[in-house]
């Protein structure tokens, strides 16, 4: 078999602004092969059919009755993820979807049990999961030497409505708000940093920053299941400095993780870089290890690194964060099990 017919082929469907970040890297990883972009703005789709020599259409299910495709990129606005990707799925091809899984739980459930049904692979785009930091930071972790981890923070604090700022990401129908788009990042290296699950959630949740019908700012206070306690808290400001990190306190220091800076080792009251936890292009590394471990999954038939599995937790807690600051009572989220439909936004 030639080299060419062992790459995986690709479709991006919602190729947006960042989209363009994937094709660059897409052409860069040897084992892939771009072959189809769909994006309804047909100026733009002309734009990038020219540019990159792909097919190009402005309709997901004339990419999905591709056969020579083998996989796809979902990277629309949250609230068509649920749509696409069972559809997709249907298909046989396997799926990188970007974050926040869905807007709601049973289109979470929708999602994962149309792959499981039809044996595609499921990974989540959660990008700071492949960043130089993160990574060197969970094999200092691996190392033992923070010791048992006590508590953990972390801080998303960031420009919010910046130039690329959609109308989508400003409402509630269609999964908006700093939560879901932003500080889910932080949230997702809770919890797949932290050494137990999260199990009940307090949360507040506000919009004084903008006035707009989403949150812009909020905390959640998380105990896991064996006692350690955790919090998020995000802004997204007007105007400020941008302030994104991660912290375990552990018996023998701290770990700070930056994706932008680095992993950071804190102990008799100073900061140690962790060897190969730093890049200037820390974006463009991780989306390259990304897709690197998205093909390989596929490839050798393995577990992917973000599974739909750790995709279902992570909404879990997203949702019943969500719930508490609607109810402003303490949700609990159940290992393993989904949180009551009630309880769902």
């Amino acid at each position: 078999m030639e080299k060419q017919e062992q790459r995986l082929s690709v479709g991006i469907i919602g190729a947006g602004n960042f989209s363009t970040r994937h094709i660059e890297v897409i052409h860069r990883v040897p084992q892939l092969r771009l072959v189809a972009i769909c994006r309804r703005d047909p100026l733009a789709l002309h734009q990038l059919v020219k540019r990159y020599k792909v097919q190009g259409t402005n309709d997901y299910t004339q990419l999905l009755e591709n056969p020579a495709i083998h996989a796809v990129l979902i990277a629309t606005p949250h609230h068509l993820h649920a749509e696409i990707a069972v559809a997709a799925a249907k298909a046989g091809k396997h799926i990188l979807l970007e974050k926040p899984m869905a807007t709601c739980w049973k289109d979470c459930e929708a999602i994962y049990n149309a792959c499981k049904e039809n044996r595609v692979k499921l990974m989540l785009a959660q990008l700071g999961q492949f960043t130089p930091a993160f990574l060197a930071a969970k094999r200092f972790l691996h190392s033992g030497e923070l010791g048992t981890i006590r508590a953990a923070q972390a801080i998303s604090a960031s420009f919010w409505k910046h130039a690329d700022r959609k109308d989508w990401h400003l409402r509630k129908e269609f999964g908006g708000g700093y939560l879901f788009t932003v500080a889910v990042h932080q949230l997702d290296a809770l919890c797949a940093l932290l050494p137990s699950k999260i199990r009940r959630v307090f949360a507040m949740l506000g919009n004084g920053l903008h006035g707009d019908a989403v949150d812009d700012n909020g905390i959640l206070s998380m105990e896991c299941t064996d006692g350690l306690h955790a919090s998020l808290h995000f802004s997204g400001f007007r105007d400020g400095v941008n302030r994104i990190e991660t912290l375990l306190y552990g018996d023998n220091g701290m770990l700070k993780i930056s994706f932008s800076e680095g992993a950071f080792f804190g102990k008799d009251q100073k900061w140690q870089l962790l060897p190969d936890s730093y890049a200037s292009n820390w974006m463009d590394q991780a989306l390259v290890s990304e897709w690197k471990a998205f093909a390989n999954g596929i490839e050798k038939d393995a577990v992917l690194p973000v599974p739909g599995e750790h995709g279902l937790y992570l909404m879990q807690v997203l949702f019943a964060a969500q719930a508490s600051a609607a109810s402003g009572k303490e949700i609990f989220v159940t290992p393993g099990k989904t949180i009551k439909p009630k309880q769902a936004p």
